[in-house]
């Protein structure tokens, strides 16, 4: 059945991928209860023509893309291999401002972070030696050049940019790197022939957010600790439960993504005191919790939340419900807006809803594909709003509208 599934949504994928593109589109604006009407612009061509350029975010009035490469891949002079490269456009020109390509071995993330110069972080794979599992940490200044990379020996995730730090980590390992590439300090949760002490869920200011296993494997507890590894607080956990994130929200509130059953989800606040101050149901398909200026954010199938560190719900956006389990919501904040769109390309009325990032109203709603009068559907596999226009991306182009 499985298979039958997937051979379907290839299937669809291709289809869509054959439709045309036309040059208008119109979208209601709810705030306003009229209908804006979108002049496509011309089509930006990406330097490489594949599929799935991943949109990184806007820093230095520039939009920053990643594109994993997945076939003829050359190599350098270290023999690594050309696994990506890091795009930017430039919105006011409509043009390509720089490229950069990226060597390293197969490890594709598309999550990066930007300091208050412009500078963007993220990781790639070494591909120094066959089948290593080591990963560079790497620097591109606003010019489109390397600053630095870092070797470590492991795999690792980019986590957060903390007061000038960049926190990586793996399950059992977490590195402090200064802004100049510099490592400022590494702990380790590992012990010889034994199973770490801890498995690392999240970093926090001065902390570092923790899940202890029992000798049968199983979550015993939710730790809290300092930076010297020394527990702070300690939430038991129920043994059929799974705790998939974990974040801190405040100086007095830390939230559990807690998954009961498949159908079954809850957040659970924990307080510095480690007892739950609150709990609350919410739809199985939430995929992951967002700390936006002290709120718990979140959007799943019931629509868009916003929490405060009391659990009392200050915003609920309706969303239509994706009917595919793999796919979900995600979320995009920049300095003036939240823009909530499917991590993939689903049908859907509710591809991309903008939202004003202080006061929660509904700037701008878009369906996927989009309908426009006779006009054939326009179909795309990514759809942004930022710099006060919106694009969308379809294959290897970036398309402005006015």
């Amino acid at each position: 059945m499985k298979r039958i599934s997937s051979l379907l949504i290839m299937l669809m994928s291709v289809l869509l991928l054959l439709s045309p593109i036309p040059a208008a589109a119109e979208t209601v604006d709810p705030s306003a209860a009229t209908e804006r009407h979108l002049e496509q612009q011309d089509p930006i061509n990406f330097p490489v023509s594949t599929y799935g350029y991943k949109y990184l975010g806007t820093a230095n009035g520039l939009l920053y893309f990643k594109e994993p490469l997945l076939s003829k891949n050359p190599r350098n002079a270290k023999g690594q291999m050309l696994q990506e490269y890091v795009v930017t456009i430039n919105p006011k020109t409509n043009k390509v401002e720089w490229e950069l390509p990226i060597y390293g071995g197969f490890k594709f993330g598309d999550r990066a972070f930007f300091d208050k110069a412009g500078n963007l972080y993220s990781l790639v794979g070494a591909g120094l030696k066959q089948f290593s599992n080591e990963t560079f940490l790497y620097s591109i200044s606003p010019k489109g050049t390397m600053n630095w990379e870092v070797i470590f020996p492991r795999p690792l995730e980019i986590d957060s940019l903390i007061n000038n730090k960049l926190y990586v980590h793996d399950n059992s390992s977490v590195y402090a790197v200064n802004l100049n590439g510099t490592v400022a300090w590494s702990k380790s949760f590992e012990r010889e022939k034994m199973q770490p002490s801890h498995y690392l869920s999240g970093v926090a200011l001065n902390e570092v957010l923790t899940l202890k296993y029992n000798s049968q494997h199983i979550e015993a507890s939710f730790d809290v600790l300092d930076w010297n590894l020394k527990k702070k607080i300690s939430y038991p956990l129920n043994a059929n439960s799974t705790v998939e994130q974990a974040l801190k929200l405040n100086n007095d509130i830390y939230i559990l993504k807690i998954k009961k059953s498949e159908s079954t989800m809850l957040l659970a606040a924990i307080g510095t005191d480690g007892k739950v101050k609150w709990t609350k149901g919410i739809d199985p398909t939430t995929n992951r919790l967002y700390n936006v200026d002290g709120k718990l954010l979140f959007a799943n199938n019931k629509g868009f939340y916003v929490l405060n560190g009391n659990g009392e719900q200050l915003n609920h956006t309706p969303l239509a419900p994706i009917p595919v389990r793999a796919i979900s919501y995600r979320l995009r904040v920049d300095d003036k807006y939240i823009s909530i769109t499917a991590d993939s390309r689903i049908e859907t009325k509710t591809a991309l809803t903008v939202l004003d990032r202080k006061s929660y109203k509904t700037l701008y709603s878009f369906a996927y594909p989009l309908k426009v009068g006779e006009q054939p559907a326009i179909y795309f596999d990514d759809i942004l709003f930022t710099q006060g226009k919106f694009f969308t991306v379809y294959n290897y182009q970036l398309i402005p509208f006015q």
